[in-house]
């Protein structure tokens, strides 16, 4: 189960390294789901075994974890096999299209043959991971959706850049309340049962974290809470 602010977190990491990336000229050019990984040892401090993350390196019992409220976590942008950068004064860098993970980038599938600015694809690829991967299928974060159609508009020319992005990520999280935060992130495959159980389960988590001072939003400790 994750919470609203969980999944905030996680989008604004993501931004940001992408910011410092493009910031030093650096193109990802597959920042795709499976090219962001989580680091586990704040939530597992003694790991987990390879085959299952719920059982214990040993496999004799279960593996002792934590969510990621209580013990924060850092995400991270990995593969840049493809990754390429380019010197500060070209301004507008033109590649020709090279696949990636993602195989739904508009401009490549308009014509394969014209180059195009690696920057605004590493725009589409990110907001279609949260397309995909959350909006596509929770409920809770209808206040990401204007955000993410616009990067993943069909002509690149019209994405905001990373800076805007940030930008107005940054809107948007001042604007959100602390309970929006603490809500839970609900899947819409759920059924009505598990909903409700996973509900309860979640407000007395919830209450736990309120009573320890546990912050909704769950910033890792080498920077500041900012709620």
């Amino acid at each position: 189960m994750l919470s609203i602010g969980e999944a905030v977190e996680f989008f604004r990491q993501v931004f940001e390294g992408l910011q410092f990336m493009h910031s030093c000229r650096v193109a990802h050019r597959d920042a795709m789901d499976l090219n962001i990984m989580m680091d586990p040892k704040p939530l597992y401090p003694n790991m987990f075994h390879p085959v299952r993350k719920d059982m214990d390196r040993s496999f004799k019992g279960k593996a002792k974890h934590y969510t990621r409220i209580a013990r924060p976590t850092k995400y991270y942008l990995i593969d840049f096999g493809l990754s390429r950068q380019y010197d500060p004064s070209i301004t507008e860098p033109l590649e020709l299209p090279i696949l990636g993970g993602d195989k739904t980038v508009p401009e490549f599938i308009a014509d394969y043959d014209q180059p195009y600015n690696p920057f605004h694809t590493d725009i589409y690829y990110v907001g279609n991971m949260i397309r995909e991967t959350y909006l596509n299928k929770t409920r809770g974060l209808e206040f990401m959706s204007s955000l993410i159609a616009d990067m993943t508009q069909n002509d690149p020319e019209q994405r905001p850049n990373i800076d805007e992005v940030a930008q107005r990520f940054s809107t948007i999280l001042k604007g959100l309340h602390w309970w929006t935060l603490r809500s839970r992130l609900v899947y819409s495959d759920e059924s009505h049962f598990k909903s409700f159980r996973r509900y309860v389960a979640h407000w007395v988590r919830t209450t736990g974290h309120i009573l320890f001072f546990h912050h909704a939003l769950p910033t890792p400790p080498d920077a500041e809470p900012t709620v």
